[in-house]
């Protein structure tokens, strides 16, 4: 992400902003070549264009010694972006630089997670110059507004170091490490979505290819640096990014440098909660083994502090009702005369007020307690829509689906978009000392809970709804709970073709050719987690037993076992893992026997027949069975009554809640 106009932050020339290790400074009027024995000029933007004719080139964003960044526009896309181009003198300096940024570029590339400045191309110009195309995202980045403000509120500061920790636990997944985490290369978009740029000096540490580094030096950001980064000849892994969100977080909430014998962030901040400090000495333990193992495990401890409330301390001055998320001022806010831009992601926010009376809010999955998101005064339920959603208090992403057939015929129902993490289900398990049998594979937080029952599912339902009734957060009449199997057929997109009189059991598999990604089959690459190639190796070595059957032929999807939420593509309502991952529940019996309940969606684990991929396919189960996933939903009233018994008493539903086991078939 780029910002908008870096001539108008105050910042002195030099410093450094947010693509790939570029010093960015304020354009000059740059020469348009390089004369001998004088430091490299970038082209201009009209010498650009020139060179790169499939882009137009607006203006030059900022240049510094290793290259410069400039706005432009995809002309075959009509999309806004950012194009970096290196300075020849690094190539001259290292004859291998030029390959190895190629190899970093195809990396990078490769990395799709809402949380990191996606690239969308790079290459070689005719005349050897190297360039990146990336998202163009409008906004600042977190080094601006500590200059701004001094110091972050505790919050605010929270919010953008759990989504750095997931951004990173993303890469390092994939063995990528970034090595150059600050706040500059920290981006905040005006509609407040957090994003990790500058993977300029990432690391390849599976395939031991160095990124953009010069040979003999140690590459980074002084004061972010890890000190076995400052070693030259020892190998740095991604303990060194914690090392630095360490001090990124220190500098958030003091608005200073943790620098030799460093006060302690509690001792400065009147209030703060001095948890962390253990947070953040833990970060930055000079012995990398004493730090944090994984960016998961911090992001853990960060959880804590929200769902784990310690003795109540004096309220930092001024903030006595501070929001979760930001208050629209406290958001970067655009340069004067300038257009909004629609938005490339959606931003996520937290409502301030009460659920409208009536009001179905579908529930498939739940982002962690705490997890706040950057952003103004929240989208009310109502006024949801795909490319803005609805947030509630606990982070809840939630779109609207509309409802054809059953008792919520005509209803628009807000869905969540994403399955039920671990870690949201945790601070329930938690909090009631629940049990909670885990699975036979690791997951992280992000991924869906599993191991759960129906009736672990309807509790989960009925504590969320008490606990947001006693904050005030929901209408007498408003509850969250499971969608219905005619609500899930609907959010799936063939509502329109089944019966939603019939009972689920008469509809299983009935609707042919209809897959959660389409109707192409077999499945094309990552439609969905499901029993793919990559479990293969562990079923040949007797490391996992799925029992018989073989793993779909040549499928890929990234995992042997579960993916977190949301690695896949979104449906056209904007709900994704519809398919595989985790089974979800829904709140209708089977048939009229009512012994076992509806589970829709399959699950990561072994889906024999072609027919059991289908959007239209009913599992059953026992509901105090431990099942591949659980559902969840906020809806008005009582829950919908059995589709194929209908009563006068109709309410909306929501959508699933995964939280079930993903192993066995079931």
């Amino acid at each position: 992400m780029i910002p908008e106009t870096p001539q108008e932050d105050g910042f002195p020339q030099g410093r450094p902003s947010d693509m790939q290790g570029v010093l960015l400074t304020p354009p000059t009027d740059p020469k348009p070549a390089t004369s001998p024995g004088q430091p490299w000029q970038p082209p201009t933007a009209e010498e650009l264009a020139k060179l790169l004719p499939q882009y137009e080139i607006t203006r030059m964003l900022g240049r510094g010694g290793m290259g410069a960044v400039y706005q432009g526009t995809q002309k075959s896309l009509d999309r806004t972006v950012a194009i970096k181009i290196l300075s020849s003198e690094m190539d001259e300096a290292d004859a291998s630089f030029a390959e190895r940024f190629k190899n970093e570029a195809r990396a990078m590339a490769k990395l799709s997670h809402p949380g990191i400045v996606a690239v969308h191309d790079s290459g070689e110009t005719a005349n050897g110059l190297l360039y990146i195309v990336m998202e163009f995202i409008e906004g600042t980045d977190v080094a601006r507004m500590i200059a701004k403000r001094g110091r972050l509120h505790t919050e605010h500061a929270m919010a953008i170091t759990a989504h750095v920790c997931d951004a990173l636990a993303y890469a390092h997944e994939r063995g990528i490490i970034h090595r150059d985490i600050k706040p500059a290369n920290i981006m905040v978009g005006y509609d407040g979505v957090v994003k990790v740029a500058d993977f300029g000096l990432a690391k390849m540490s599976k395939s031991g290819e160095s990124g953009l580094t010069q040979s003999g030096m140690a590459m980074g950001t002084l004061y972010y640096m890890a000190p076995e980064a400052l070693m030259l000849g020892t190998a740095v892994d991604h303990r060194a990014d914690i090392y630095a969100v360490g001090v990124m977080l220190y500098q958030m909430l003091t608005g200073k440098l943790p620098q030799g014998l460093f006060e302690l962030p509690s001792l400065q901040v009147p209030g703060l909660d001095p948890r962390y400090d253990g947070i953040i000495g833990k970060a930055l333990r000079e012995d990398r083994e004493l730090r944090y193992p994984s960016t998961q495990d911090m992001r853990h401890d960060l959880d804590a502090i929200l769902t784990q409330p310690v003795v109540k301390v004096k309220v930092e001055a001024a903030a006595e009702k501070a929001p979760a998320a930001l208050e629209t001022q406290a958001r970067p806010q655009r340069p004067g005369g300038q257009p909004k831009r629609s938005p490339q992601r959606s931003a996520q926010a937290v409502p301030r007020k009460k659920f409208s009376t009536g009001l179905i809010l579908a529930v498939l999955a739940i982002i962690a307690a705490g997890f706040f998101f950057l952003g103004g005064k929240g989208t009310k339920p109502a006024q949801a829509t795909k490319d803005k959603p609805f947030v509630n208090t606990l982070g809840m992403k939630f779109v609207p689906v509309p409802i054809t057939g059953g008792p919520t015929a005509g209803k628009t129902v807000i869905f969540s978009v994403w399955e039920t993490r671990v870690q949201d289900y945790e601070v329930f398990a938690k909090e009631k000392g629940r049990k909670w049998p885990q699975p036979d594979f690791a997951q992280s937080p992000a991924h869906p809970a599993v191991n759960i029952t129906w009736d672990d599912a309807q509790a989960f339902c009925a504590w969320l709804t008490a606990w947001e009734e006693k904050d005030g957060k929901l209408g007498a009449s408003d509850i969250y709970r499971l969608p219905s199997d005619h609500e899930w057929s609907c959010a799936v997109g063939i509502g329109e073709r089944e019966d939603a009189a019939e009972p689920p059991n008469e509809k299983d598999a009935k609707v042919g050719g209809e897959f959660p990604w389409g109707n192409q089959w077999p499945p094309p690459e990552k439609s969905g987690n499901y029993w793919s190639e990559e479990l293969r190796p562990l079923l040949v070595t007797g490391k996992y037993n799925c029992g018989k059957g073989e793993p779909l032929p040549g499928y890929q999807d990234g995992y042997a076992k579960t993916a977190p939420v949301g690695e896949y593509a979104a449906n056209r309502f904007g709900l994704y893992d519809l398919g595989g991952n985790a089974a979800e529940w829904c709140m209708d019996w089977y048939n009229n026997v009512q012994k076992d309940r509806v589970m829709r969606g399959g699950s990561w684990g072994k889906l024999g027949t072609q027919s059991l991929f289908l959007s239209s396919c009913r599992l059953l189960l026992s509901p105090r069975a431990i099942a591949i996933s659980a559902t969840a939903s906020a809806s008005s009233s009582k829950p919908p009554p059995p589709l194929w018994q209908p009563q006068p008493s109709t309410s909306l539903s929501t959508r699933r809640l995964p939280v079930r086991r993903k192993s066995s078939p079931s």
